[in-house]
């Protein structure tokens, strides 16, 4: 994958990511006698929402650093690639915890900030286990070809 494209689709999706769990972190909170939340549905997508929270944050970092991690040798490259699909997995378990809001009877508002939560949850999961499939599992020399047309494209400028 083209490095300005993947730097860029994590950067906003990490972005989308936190604002729309802060949005429903925050509506769940200040609208619930309006939507008629129980203390135990608030609970779970107080944790869930402070999850996203945590790991936008954590994407949005790699994000930040990617251009100096390009920068270095393959080996670490290939590094980042390992920690951030680690990170991943371990992220994959939240996505099912959060799809049971789906089973739970909650107002249409929430049910459609879960729904496009649940989206940016998919697509950064797909955007990152791309980036890590070009960084891991590809032929070496086809690899190597690709890191160093992005390193002349993007970053030596």
């Amino acid at each position: 994958m083209d490095f300005k494209d993947f730097k860029d689709g994590l950067t906003s999706l990490a972005l989308l990511l936190f604002f729309f769990s802060l949005t429903l972190l925050i509506g769940s909170i200040v609208l619930k006698s309006y939507i008629g939340l129980e203390v135990q549905e608030r609970n779970f997508i107080a944790i869930l929402c402070s999850i996203n929270i945590l790991f936008s944050f954590y994407y949005l970092l790699n994000a930040i650093r990617l251009e100096k991690v390009f920068k270095l040798e393959n080996k670490n490259i290939i590094k980042f690639g390992k920690k951030i699909g680690i990170m991943t997995l371990i992220y994959i378990p939240h996505l099912f915890f959060f799809t049971s809001l789906f089973l739970r009877n909650l107002h249409n508002l929430e049910i459609i900030m879960i729904f496009l939560i649940f989206l940016m949850e998919i697509m950064l999961i797909g955007l990152v286990f791309k980036e890590v499939y070009d960084l891991l599992f590809l032929e070496e020399s086809q690899r190597d070809f690709e890191l160093d047309a992005n390193r002349k494209k993007y970053i030596e400028k």
